[in-house]
Parts: structure tokens; sequence; C-alpha cells
């Protein structure tokens, strides 16, 4: 049978006997190595900012990109890239902005046969829905033949202008995608979902610095 439990500081429950955390056989002492920091936030002064995470596929070029796309997807030019963000802002989703040597191009209304099909059935529809979604498993598969996984694909947090130099750099495309909605994340969590990888970058985040702790217990 086993023994009486014993509350840990984390809250669980540890059976008596067992070492404890940070300490001898049958002693309860901790360590530091068992404590973390937290940031506490008032929500109501500081409610949740959820920016957009932009993808990079290097030896992509934008030309190829496009030219796929236009078998699912209605792909509209713009020169620029100020041009093709307002665009990017003003359609609605799903909508991906595709940014490289010679332009960029806006994909919208997609083809609905193709993108049901894509789609995995084991998720609920708002998980469909979310553009980070359709681009991980509709896009990047099927219409580029390739995963969203960290050899094919790099990450730039927020800044569209930083992912299309890294595209002009490697010689691919930057997709440029609006932030997810909050509300959306919130309810997929409280659904039992996970997004996407690389799929939310929350603020407001703690002030970048360097920790010193102490090892000494005594």
């Amino acid at each position: 049978m086993p023994g009486p439990a014993t509350a840990s500081a984390s809250g669980a429950q540890q059976p008596t006997g067992q070492p404890a955390r940070g300490g001898e056989q049958g002693h309860s002492t901790f360590g530091p190595w068992d404590f973390g920091l937290a940031l506490l936030v008032d929500s109501t002064a500081y409610p949740p900012d959820l920016k957009a995470i932009h993808r990079v596929i290097p030896g992509l070029p934008l030309t190829e990109a496009a030219a796929k796309a236009k078998g699912s997807w209605r792909v509209h030019d713009h020169a620029t890239l100020d041009q093709g963000l307002a665009a990017l802002q003003a359609a609605g989703e799903p909508a991906f902005l595709l940014a490289g040597e010679g332009g960029c191009h806006l994909l919208t209304n997609p083809d609905p046969v193709q993108l049901a099909r894509a789609m995995p059935a084991d998720r609920s529809d708002r998980w469909n829905s979310l553009n980070i979604s359709i681009l991980s498993e509709f896009v990047l598969p099927k219409v580029w033949g390739m995963q969203d996984d960290q050899q094919a694909v790099r990450i730039v947090h927020h800044d569209p202008k930083a992912a299309l130099q890294l595209a002009l750099d490697t010689a691919g495309t930057a997709v440029i995608l609006k932030p997810l909605a909050v509300d959306d994340v919130l309810a997929i969590a409280a659904g039992g979902e996970r997004v996407p990888r690389k799929s939310t970058s929350f603020g407001p985040k703690p002030i970048t610095g360097l920790v010193l702790r102490t090892f000494a217990t005594g």
C-alpha cells in the first residue's frame, strides 16, 4: 500500500519516504531550483496584446510561390510591401501576403473544396478556420509541398519588413499573417486544443534582463 502523502511547495502530493525535490531521502528540504519566477499582470489595465508571427520559406522564389497558389487561391499583385500590407489589413480571413524579390502577392478566397479536403476532420471548426492552421495544413503541404517545421520554415516575430529582408537574403518567400484574435486562442484552449506551433506572441512581456539567484540554502 502506498504511504501517506505530504504536499510539496508546488501543491503536488509526494509520498512520504520518497526523496523530496532538492532534498535527501526522507527530507522535505527544497533548493532554489525548485522555485521559479512569475509575472502577474492586471489584464483589465493591460489586456493581452497578441502579435503576428510571420514565416519565411528560404529557397522558394516569390514567383514560384505565387504561381503555385493560383491553382487554389485568388492572387492579387502589389508593387510594394506597404501596399500589400494595406490590402492584407482590409482583406477578410483567411488571407496571406507573400513578399520577396519583385513585389508582393495577396492570397484571398481559397477554393472551398480544396480547403475543406486539406483541413483535419478531427479538429474543431474554429481551429480549422485559423489563418495559421490553414497555412500549416493547406498552403505549405498541399500548395507548396512542404511541412511547417524548423528545417523548412523560418520564423520572424511581428516585423513584416524583417520578414521581407530575410526572404530577400535567402532567395525565398515571406508569408505575412494577421495576428490571431485573443478570443479565438482562449476558446480553442478551453476546448482542449492547441493552436499550431509559433502561432501566438503575447504581450505585455517582462523587460529582458539578468536574473541572479543564490544557491545557498542556509
